[in-house]
């Protein structure tokens, strides 16, 4: 359907004209342990039920990754350009950028934690 994304994402959604289904093929792992799944839907009621699904799902995991983010803001002294930059880069396959790095400022690592505040 959309061939623009089609090689970025682990799933492919095609149409066929003849029975009138939309399938999607998803695949999971990587490698060798990489396996392949088919979901058919044959009505337009079913494939809704799927689109309200996929977009509760996608709305869970934004609201936790928004209070996580919080979270590393507040709690851990994220500066919050630099936790998103390195969001980002995580999601590049082709970064080669270091996590730390990233975080932190080219050659800054982070202060050790206070072991006298837990005594």
């Amino acid at each position: 359907m959309s061939d623009s994304s089609a090689s970025a994402m682990p799933f492919r959604v095609e149409y066929r004209e003849d029975s009138g289904e939309v399938v999607v093929w998803m695949t999971f792992g990587a490698g060798p342990k990489q396996t392949m799944r088919r979901k058919v839907f044959t009505s337009l009621e079913a494939l809704v039920v799927a689109v309200t699904e996929h977009r509760w799902e996608a709305y869970l995991q934004s609201s936790l990754a928004r209070e996580l983010t919080q979270a590393a803001v507040d709690h851990l002294g994220a500066n919050p350009q630099r936790l998103q930059q390195a969001v980002l880069a995580l999601s590049d396959p082709a970064s080669t950028v270091p996590l730390g790095e990233l975080l932190y400022g080219p050659g800054r690592r982070p202060a050790p934690p206070d072991d006298t505040a837990s005594s």
